[in-house]
């Protein structure tokens, strides 16, 4: 019998792959999107967890956003960790910093960003996503944007004083489907 957190989250599993070296768009959901991760407190366990994550060569973080129910997050996977234990590891250290023992839904989505495809489409996804989302003025910086300091993607140098986008970039923003039919 299935647990009922399950119910169609199996299929995410379903043709799953973890190739080491490759890049991955990956979207992790609090538990039944129960909007908690909205403090400093969460934002910096997510920064710290990622760092970690990134100086242990789990992961080369290009960036992430942290939203109040989900983070999406654009990095390269390491040869250390499966996806899958990189997903849980990072879940389980974050957990452990807030000591919030069922924080997380079981499952995340991933999609493998395929060599000859652009990171900046997904990188701008993941700016954007707090704004497309209206938590947010196009006037103000969202404290959950987390960003690798040797990555700096193209779209930023297009950033109204150099920090806010401009609003007609969120006007038109495509939503995560979207995003992904579209590279496809």
């Amino acid at each position: 019998m299935r647990r009922k957190d399950h119910v169609g989250t199996d299929r995410l599993r379903k043709a799953r792959l973890s190739i080491p070296n490759a890049r991955y768009f990956l979207t992790i959901c609090t538990r039944e999107r129960t909007p908690v991760l909205d403090t400093t407190k969460s934002v910096e366990a997510i920064r710290t967890t990622l760092r970690r994550s990134h100086s242990e060569k789990d992961l080369t973080l290009h960036c992430a956003t942290v939203m109040p129910d989900h983070c999406h997050l654009l990095f390269t996977l390491g040869n250390r960790l499966t996806l899958s234990q990189t997903a849980s590891k990072i879940k389980r250290q974050v957990r452990e910093k807030l000591k919030e023992s069922k924080l997380w839904q079981s499952n995340f989505h991933e999609h493998r960003v395929r060599p000859e495809q652009e990171l900046e489409p997904f990188a701008k996804y993941i700016f954007l996503n707090p704004y497309r989302k209206q938590l947010l003025s196009c006037r103000q910086n969202w404290p959950g944007w987390i960003r690798n300091k040797n990555y700096r993607p193209e779209f930023t140098n297009h950033l109204v004083q150099g920090e806010f986008p401009p609003a007609e970039w969120v006007a038109t923003s495509i939503n995560c489907s979207q995003l992904i039919e579209e590279l496809a």
